[in-house]
Formats: structure tokens, sequence, C-alpha cells
């Protein structure tokens, strides 16, 4: 059976995505060659047309709302952002922006991945940031971590120690958050800490296995301790996260018309392709086909 990994999904960079996603005709777009790069929110309503198709980003980000909002889709949740609201997606996640708020202010954080560790030192607290993404914090919070990106963006790149006092002042963003959100991040209950562990084996290896059995034996709980440590957590199943995380990314791959549906189904490590287009019309209300058709449609409106 033909199997695949998730670098066989598409990717897009930072470029691609202001190329594919970005009205830059009527206004320009500065880019900036750096590992972190950081643009006022204020533009993201008059530049992004939402809804963006699925993508998988090669980069990190960090988003900071001052003010405004919106929706964001993060592998197989929509969040809603409001005021004070702060949402950081990984690398390699499936993301698509739904809505942006007008009033929308504050920051967009690039970060490339070779800087992570020298970001986020603390192992734990990435993985931790990596699968709660959003979090919300008091006014006086945000206001000190916008000052934080306003100093950043103060740096100039000709200076010896810029990329040092960047990662400094970025670290210091992110422990600031952290301390703010200390509940989730630093001391999650057993039940938090077995779902954040679930979701990362989820991710990795979700292709391969969709048996709850497996994350269950690979952290040594039963099932039964599983269903229900992530219900009570999520309001879900686990199965559920599976099957979602499956069909979230098979709209990625739909997104390319030189697969046929079977082979997308092959591709995602079903047997049977009916049985991929029945869980894909569970799950959306709609048949891979439709889906597929209307994505175009929407693409030459």
């Amino acid at each position: 059976m033909m199997s695949v990994s998730h670098k066989d999904f598409n990717i897009v960079n930072f470029e691609e995505f202001v190329a594919r996603y970005m009205d830059t005709d009527t206004e320009p777009f500065a880019f900036q060659p750096n590992a972190i790069r950081i643009y006022p929110l204020s533009i993201a309503s008059s530049l992004i047309k939402p809804p963006t198709p699925l993508f998988r980003a090669e980069y990190n980000f960090l988003l900071l709302f001052r003010d405004g909002g919106g929706r964001q889709q993060v592998d197989n949740e929509i969040l809603e952002l409001h005021p004070n609201d702060v949402l950081f997606i990984r690398e390699g996640h499936l993301n698509a922006v739904k809505y942006i708020d007008p009033r929308t202010d504050g920051y967009y954080i690039y970060i490339d991945s070779t800087l992570l560790p020298r970001i986020f030192t603390d192992n734990a607290l990435l993985h931790r940031v990596t699968f709660y993404p959003k979090h919300s914090v008091s006014a006086s919070v945000m206001e000190w971590l916008c000052k934080g990106c306003e100093m950043i963006a103060q740096q100039k790149m000709d200076n010896l120690y810029c990329r040092e006092i960047q990662c400094s002042l970025l670290k210091a963003v992110v422990l600031k958050l952290a301390e703010a959100s200390a509940d989730t991040l630093f001391k999650p209950d057993r039940q938090s800490e077995i779902t954040m562990l679930f979701k990362e084996l989820l991710y990795n290896n979700f292709i391969q296995n969709r048996e709850v059995k497996f994350y269950a034996d690979a952290l040594a709980v039963s099932e039964n301790y599983l269903n229900r440590c992530v219900n009570q957590i999520t309001n879900k199943p686990p199965k559920q996260h599976i099957n979602e995380l499956v069909i979230a990314h098979s709209k990625v791959l739909l997104q390319d018309r030189a697969k046929n549906i079977a082979q997308i189904a092959f591709a995602l490590n079903f047997s049977d392709p009916s049985y991929f287009g029945r869980l894909f019309k569970q799950l959306t209300n709609q048949t891979p086909t439709k889906y597929r058709s209307a994505f175009m449609q929407d693409l030459s409106g």
C-alpha cells in the first residue's frame, strides 16, 4: 500500500504565502530576509483575502492581537481570536485564515525553526505552546508583549549584535506569555498532560496509526483512561481527533488536481477509497469530489 509522510504534503514558505494569499499588487510589501521578522498586524485585513485554503507553513509564527481578531484554523480546530489573544503556530502544522477583523492591530512575528532552541530553552514549553496554541492575556500583559515587539522591530540589521538582541527580546516575550499562562503551560494536571502527549503523538503518527490502542500503548495507559482524559479536556474522544486530522490533511491533498480521489485515499493509508469518501462526507457533509470542485470554483472566482 502506498504511504505518505508529512514531508510529502505541500509546504508553503513565507514568500509563497505572500504570493498566493496576499494582495500586494496595489500595496508594496517589504520582505525582511531575516530569521526573525516582525510586521504590524494592522496590514493584515487590507492585504490578506480570507478565507485562505489550508496550507502547511515551513516557518513558525506568533500573532499578538492588541485589537480586533478573527478566526484561524489550526490543524482540525477553528480558533476564535479577540483582543489580547496570542496565537502560536508551529512549522508543519495545518492552518488557514478564515476571517480577519478590519480593526485588527498588534504584531506578527516570523520565527525561523533554527532559532526555536534559543527562544524556547525549555523543550516542554515549546511542546505545550505548540499543542495549546491560543492564550488570552490581560491588557497590561499585551502591552508589555507589544513593547517587546517594538524593541525587536527597532533593531538595525547591520548591528553586530542584532541577532542576539532580537533572540533575547523574543525569548523574553515568550517567557512573559508563559508566565501569564502558567496554569496551562507550566502546571498541567495529569489529564491535560496525557491529552497534550496524545496530540503530539497523533501529529507524528496519524497517517500510519489510526487506532486508539496504538496511542494508549505508546503512553502506557489504558484505552479507557486515554478516552476519559482526552474527552474531559477537549470534549472529543481520541478517535474523533484522529479522523478530523486525517480529513483536514486530505483537504490539502485535494488541492492538487493531478491526484485522483483514490490516489489521495491510498496516500493517506486508506486501503479502501470508498471508506475514505464516506468518512470525508461524514465529517464535512460533502464528498471529496464536491469539496474539490467547490475549492477550484472559489479559486477561479
